[in-house]
């Protein structure tokens, strides 16, 4: 079966344009969560921080994961458990658009092997990386006044390299999901003679996330000229707690979780376009041809 870029790197805006409901719900669930989150790792330290803040002490990177180290242990957990959910839900939304789990969103046995597969897909990333990293220097060394052009090829190499696993084991994530089993050697053998159209197809997937991303941040820094967002974001660079009115605390409060809400959207809908893709051209490709 033949893979069309053109049309499968779109499968994320379709899913935009057919299921907004579900797109407004996947955000509602990671503002509360990320909310959540945040929640954990101030509440336990309010009382440290305004310490510090009166005193002016100097925070240093180390003195805030020593501060925040036991909430992080529980928030870094759940940030990735998060991550992984909306993963498999849109997942489930291109290949099983029949599943009646809320929103699609499930924490179970499948969610369980995407975190494992993609742990072992990075690590296979890091040993080639190492691997070739240590060649290149070893060849680079011993190259004498030929050792910056090796650098440079060895750095090209090691793009293309990683551009190639990239592309070979892309289906991995979403082929697990489908079939229930690791399937990295399986997702291997499926991506072969389909390299240059899912080479394509990632290449339209990554221009159209970066667009969004643009678009986003334009949008969001018009909002926030035309709310007066600049200028009470800039009061909290340095509050002056003898003019903060009940009034202005609750605009602050509204002009944050506004911006939150639009940055959480923004993360939806990039994961939306990023990660439709791979599961229409799995689907696509494990769709028997049609006889004629």
């Amino acid at each position: 079966m033949r893979l069309y870029p053109s049309s499968i790197a779109f499968e994320g805006f379709r899913i935009i344009r057919d299921r907004p409901g579900l797109i407004l719900s996947w955000t509602g669930f990671y503002l509360a969560s990320l909310l959540g989150m945040i929640l954990i790792l101030l509440l336990p330290n309010l009382g440290n921080l305004a310490a510090v803040e009166a005193t002016g002490i100097q925070r240093d990177y180390g003195e805030i994961v020593a501060r925040f180290g036991p909430s992080a242990l529980l928030v870094v957990p759940l940030a990735m458990i998060m991550l992984i959910m909306l993963v498999t839900a849109v997942y489930r939304t291109v290949l099983t658009p029949e599943d009646r789990s809320p929103a699609h969103l499930k924490v179970g046995p499948d969610e369980l092997r995407m975190f494992l597969v993609s742990m072992l897909v990075i690590l296979i990333f890091a040993l080639a990386s190492g691997l070739y990293g240590a060649t290149v220097i070893l060849l680079a060394n011993a190259s004498g006044n030929l050792h910056s052009v090796v650098t440079v090829l060895g750095s090209i190499g090691g793009v293309v390299l990683l551009g190639w696993l990239a592309v070979r084991l892309a289906l991995a994530g979403v082929m697990t999901f489908a079939e229930h089993h690791f399937r990295l050697g399986a997702a291997w053998r499926l991506t072969k003679g389909q390299f240059w159209r899912l080479l394509l197809t990632l290449g339209l997937t990554f221009l159209f996330a970066a667009l969004v991303v643009v678009f986003a941040g334009v949008f969001s820094l018009v909002l926030a000229t035309l709310t007066g967002g600049f200028e009470m974001m800039g009061a909290l660079v340095n509050p002056d707690m003898t003019n903060l009115t009940p009034a202005l605390a609750a605009a602050i409060l509204g002009q944050l979780l506004l911006q939150l809400a639009l940055q959480t959207l923004l993360i939806v809908l990039v994961f939306v376009i990023f990660y439709a893709p791979p599961a229409a051209a799995y689907r696509q490709l494990k769709t028997p041809p049609v006889a004629p």
